[in-house]
């Protein structure tokens, strides 16, 4: 583990759930319970896990449930049925692995990426790194996917929707060494799905959670 990591587990204070500022990174501790985060470029520790911390801030703000989120995703074209992000209008973490356990990034916050024998050193745009068990054409897949996520939320949530613009007019992509990369991505540049069509399916898995909550099941959808 580096200095800078050390320091940050040493002098880090306790995450306030009540603060809604952009989260960076959600990251496992390793070989200790509890989580890394970096919210606003400062850093944080939380005793819950990875997820069960995602759950709780996202909770705590009214914002998107996850299981929710989970399920919407699998009913819908483009979006990721395996490793979901988590989306709200501000922003959108994603997993590279189980997300019970896995280091949650912030597409938008990853500056440059290199890989190595499986494995790919991420430099945040502050300058922290961090090495993960992932690939970089992988990386890329599932950062592609939690922007078109962001996009499509953003496109379905926003006040004035504009259904004639591609995913990329909803999400401003930096530019960065990564950021360049991805404003070549196929997937962001065209819709796959109609306007609207995220938030139905998202209110449906939410009457079917409660109709769940009475009948003890989800019911049949035909």
């Amino acid at each position: 583990m580096s200095d800078d990591w050390e320091y940050f587990l040493d002098t880090a204070p306790v995450f306030n759930y009540l603060n809604m500022k952009e989260i960076h990174l959600v990251c496992p501790i390793p070989g200790e319970k509890g989580t890394f985060v970096l919210q606003d470029d400062l850093p944080y520790l939380a005793t819950e896990g990875p997820l069960k911390m995602i759950e709780k801030f996202f909770a705590t703000h009214r914002l998107m449930d996850y299981q929710l989120m989970r399920r919407t995703c699998q009913s819908l074209e483009g979006l990721p049925s395996k490793k979901v992000p988590i989306v709200n209008a501000h922003f959108v973490l994603f997993p590279i692995t189980k997300p019970e356990i896995s280091t949650w990034l912030n597409p938008l916050t990853i500056f440059q990426v290199a890989e190595d024998s499986g494995y790919t050193t991420i430099t945040l745009t502050n300058g922290l790194s961090l090495k993960l068990p992932i690939v970089r054409k992988s990386l890329v897949a599932l950062t592609n996917k939690a922007i078109y996520s962001l996009a499509t939320y953003r496109q379905d949530y926003s006040t004035f929707m504009r259904s004639e613009g591609h995913p990329l007019s909803y999400v401003m992509i930096p530019a960065t060494p990564f950021g360049r990369t991805l404003v070549k991505q196929k997937l962001l540049q065209e819709w796959l799905l109609t306007p609207g069509e995220f938030s139905r399916q998202y209110k449906l898995e939410e009457h079917l959670l409660w109709y769940q909550s009475l009948e003890g099941e989800f019911p049949e959808i035909e």
